[in-house]
């Protein structure tokens, strides 16, 4: 849930399929009906049982705007994203289009009764992976991490380094190109401001990249124990035969 409609810059959308318990009338009748004493309409009791009623009628919700004819119905059974029946049988048009105008006329009724989360359509990963990075703890981690090997780890750490030392070569350039004119060559603010260029442009990028390594080796002494314990319980399962 926590995945749904986000989207990344390679192109994936995450789109969570719908369980079959959520259009079951009784599941939804025992435990996202407000009692009768509930107060999660009123500041501060957005607590109990007010908040997973509005976060399943906005996740479907989702669904309505998702699936608006016949056509994205049909792509949406074929991939799985809607429930089936106990006999493996799809859910029919017809039923679909009525479970969707009542979802409609319950948002139009009450706009508040759909969690504003699922109001905002697609989110872009990379922007919440950057709000995430700064308002929660531990800091500098992101929302979802889309790095799965530390070949990929490199890869994307070398491509802003190679892109920051390209406008570096550059400044440098430019600077040097100033040093051999007679303006510059004698003013003493742009002497020191190109030593201090130049000795960033030679620790810089190795800073940078000692960063990035001392960053690998940290995930991996991290992952070193269950790596070693997914190691022992294989040759504890999968015994060596002579």
């Amino acid at each position: 849930m926590d995945l749904h409609l986000l989207w990344a810059k390679e192109g994936r959308l995450f789109v969570k399929p719908i369980p079959r318990f959520l259009l079951d009338p009784a599941f939804c009748q025992r435990h996202l009906q407000c009692p009768g004493d509930c107060t999660c309409r009123d500041p501060p009791g957005d607590t109990c049982w007010g908040t997973p009623r509005k976060v399943a009628l906005g996740f479907l919700y989702t669904y309505v705007c998702l699936i608006s004819s016949e056509s994205d119905f049909h792509v949406a059974n074929e991939k799985r994203l809607l429930p089936r029946g106990e006999d493996d049988s799809p859910i029919e048009w017809a039923d679909w289009k009525t479970l969707a105008r009542a979802l409609l006329r319950t948002y139009e009724r009450d706009p508040a009764a759909v969690h504003p989360r699922f109001l905002r359509a697609e989110l872009r990963l990379s922007c919440i992976n950057a709000i995430h990075r700064f308002t929660r703890l531990p800091p500098f981690e992101p929302y979802l991490c889309g790095r799965h090997n530390y070949s990929s780890l490199f890869r994307d750490n070398l491509a802003w380094m190679a892109a920051g030392t390209v406008f570096v070569a550059l400044v440098l350039t430019a600077m040097q190109v100033g040093l051999a004119t007679e303006r510059l060559w004698g003013n003493a603010a742009f002497q020191l401001a190109s030593y201090g260029f130049a000795i960033f442009a030679i620790l810089g990028p190795m800073c940078a990249f000692g960063l990035v390594v001392l960053g690998a080796l940290f995930n991996l002494l991290k992952d070193l124990p269950s790596l070693l314990g997914g190691q022992r319980n294989r040759m504890t399962t999968y015994p060596h035969h002579v």
